[in-house]
């Protein structure tokens, strides 16, 4: 069994492997042949892989966080807001803003291109698509999933409204139900997300890592539903996604016995997501866009994600260090 001094321990592995993922995703070895969008078989069976349950899991870990940190320990509705405003919603704005200074050099190179108007810049905040990050739709999504708040403290009251709860997070995905909305802080990713958020909620309020610890069988059955769903590549991404998920956990409640893997990076996470986006766009405008061919695709991923992780470390580190306490707020630190 997981024994509970390594509850912290099993939770920072995974919060490293999903970030590890996200970074992965984010390289994309196109081979500018004039198709648009074409990446290398390589890089595009690995983004396949990366986006077939990287987001949900991130989510998914946001949901068992605010369980572990705030909702089992009876956070007030005020404090919590408070918190996640101060967490979420002042790094979407700082890094909405960096966007804007780091990008305008390079607009006329990048794929999406950048409005360089002041309606455009008023409307990355707006809607993240139309910003210079478009990777900051995930904070705004996670900034309406925590805002809903008091309806997990009601509904985590009783099992019944708890399978409730869950239940009305996957109605969108059994009847098409997902929001058709523009901007509002992709208030779009709600019904998208919501189902892999509230599961984490759950997961971790009933400890069910306990039941992979104890149970390798079932890890090894998950994991190889994952890679037919996967291969198949047919199957809805609900279940893909969630069958990478207990995937991900279960081999996780393993590896504690590896207690240093992805030390150097793993509590660095957020700070990674917000600015390893750069350094990899960098080494794809000015370097990979140049010269690139299908034996290089594994050096550019391993330069492409260290600098990415390198810098969101290196970033994160000093802007501890930042006085007075709102300088940190900007890069997502306390």
């Amino acid at each position: 069994m997981v024994k509970p001094s390594d509850k912290i321990l099993w939770l920072s592995i995974i919060q490293g492997w999903a970030i590890l993922l996200v970074v992965i995703g984010h390289v994309n070895a196109f081979t500018y042949s004039g198709v648009e969008g074409e990446m290398y078989p390589m890089s595009t069976w690995i983004n396949r892989f990366c986006y077939s349950f990287h987001m949900p899991l991130f989510m998914f870990v946001s949901g068992g966080l605010l369980y572990f940190t705030r909702l089992r320990k009876g956070w007030g509705t005020i404090d919590l807001y408070k918190d996640k405003l101060k967490r979420l919603l002042v790094p979407f704005v700082a890094f909405t803003v960096i966007g804007f200074v780091v990008k305008i050099p390079v607009a006329g190179m990048t794929k999406s291109g950048l409005d360089l108007s002041v309606g455009g810049f008023f409307s990355a905040f707006f809607n993240p698509a139309d910003g210079p990050l478009k990777e900051l739709w995930f904070v705004g999504t996670l900034m309406w999933l925590m805002f809903m708040y008091p309806v997990y403290k009601i509904m985590l009251r009783r099992p019944w409204s708890e399978w409730l709860l869950l239940g009305m997070t996957l109605l969108p995905f059994l009847f098409d139900m997902h929001f058709n909305v523009k901007g509002w802080l992709n208030l779009a990713g709600v019904t998208q997300y919501a189902f892999y958020f509230v599961g984490g909620i759950l997961f971790f309020k009933y400890d069910l890592i306990d039941f992979f610890a104890r149970h390798l069988w079932a890890t090894i059955a998950i994991t190889a539903l994952y890679l037919v769903c996967f291969m198949v590549g047919s199957m809805p991404p609900l279940v893909t996604a969630s069958l990478g998920i207990l995937m991900t956990f279960g081999w996780g409640s393993r590896l504690t016995r590896f207690p240093h893997l992805f030390s150097s990076f793993r509590d660095h996470s957020f700070q990674i997501f917000l600015v390893g986006i750069f350094p990899q766009m960098m080494v794809e405008l000015m370097v990979w866009r140049h010269v690139h061919a299908a034996w290089m695709q594994l050096p550019f991923y391993v330069v492409s994600c260290l600098l990415a992780l390198l810098c969101g470390v290196v970033m994160s580190r000093a802007a501890s260090r930042l006085k007075p306490a709102w300088l940190r707020w900007g890069f997502g630190l306390k």
